[in-house]
């Protein structure tokens, strides 16, 4: 059996009949083509067949993917030479899952429990202090050329800061939402629940908004009305589209590394960064666990527990506190 494109079609219709996001969606079919084009031009083929995704090829593909350097645009550029091994794992399971659809749809013959894969975790997570955010704020303020494209980029990391979205919620968001204080959005899973905003955001959201309705810098063409809130403004090209993960995400990481290399701050600021010190300044506050539960919309209280761990470097100062 051609692995054709509507195979692949099916697979994505699999994927989200069992309620994928659609950013995993992505990735795993973006995963599965290059595996596919590893076989491809491992063995001079046109279309890949079934009975050639053997478990020969499937460990030749894991040696490669050992062998690969980690990308620019990553955060661990220049922490580590090659990708990790966690990031192995989710593109070999991406293929195990693929394995796992033809099985199922079309009884093919491989199996795809074969394939060994270890859940790699970390006990780290990387959070920043509120001295430490207002840092950050100030130098992406300072260091956009553009007023409109500062005023997006603060927005944005308040938002991320303060209510804890995944930067794909955080894209979604219409200028309503944001104006009455909390909106109902979909998440992970196709999970709803309620996310609040703060004033800070609130007045930021005022500011940006004024100055999109000022002739756009460069071009000085005016702004086409949208109630999406984080959109391009380059009118050269995607303009007053809804700007893309990958595009904020390389921002964020742009300025993260400036800062770092001027030795003003020296943390990795990432989505899941700002996303753990939400949960990190709840925590602190005392918030119940199942509450930030909620608000994370985490569909399983132990992924809401791993950043329970982030308060332990206080725990040596209040134990030497309370027994003097």
């Amino acid at each position: 059996m051609k692995i054709t494109n509507e195979i692949l079609r099916e697979f994505k219709n699999y994927l989200n009949n069992k309620q994928f996001s659609i950013n995993t969606i992505q990735n795993y079919t973006s995963d599965l083509n290059n595996f596919l084009n590893f076989i491809k031009n491992k063995n001079g083929l046109g279309i890949v067949s079934e009975n050639e995704i053997t478990m020969k090829e499937i460990e030749s593909y894991k040696t490669l993917l050992s062998e690969t350097k980690t990308p620019k645009n990553s955060i661990y550029y220049t922490k580590q030479p090659t990708i990790s091994p966690s990031t192995i794992q989710t593109k070999i399971i991406a293929i195990k899952s693929f394995l796992k659809f033809l099985n199922i749809i079309y009884d093919t013959w491989i199996d795809s429990k074969k394939i060994e894969t270890k859940k790699y975790t970390s006990n780290y997570i990387e959070t920043i202090t509120q001295n430490e955010f207002d840092i950050f704020f100030k130098w992406i303020g300072e260091r956009e050329k553009y007023k409109i494209n500062s005023l997006r980029s603060q927005l944005f990391i308040n938002i991320w800061y303060t209510s804890g979205l995944r930067i794909s919620e955080i894209l979604s968001l219409k200028t309503q939402d944001i104006e009455k204080w909390e909106a109902r959005i979909i998440g992970k899973w196709n999970k709803p629940r309620w996310v609040f905003f703060t004033k800070s955001s609130q007045t930021l959201l005022k500011e940006y908004m004024y100055e999109r309705e000022q002739p756009i810098p460069r071009t000085w063409y005016k702004e086409i009305p949208t109630n999406n809130v984080f959109i391009s403004h380059n009118s050269w090209y995607d303009y007053w589209n809804i700007i893309k993960k990958e595009t904020y995400c390389a921002i964020i990481k742009k300025y993260s590394d400036e800062i770092n290399e001027q030795w003003i701050l020296d943390k990795r600021i990432t989505a899941h960064c700002l996303r753990h010190s939400y949960a990190t300044r709840l925590l602190e506050a005392g918030m119940n666990i199942r509450e930030i539960q909620e608000l994370l919309g985490h569909s399983d209280i132990q992924t809401t527990e791993h950043y329970c761990h982030v308060l332990q470097s206080n725990l040596k100062t209040k134990v030497n506190e309370i027994f003097e």
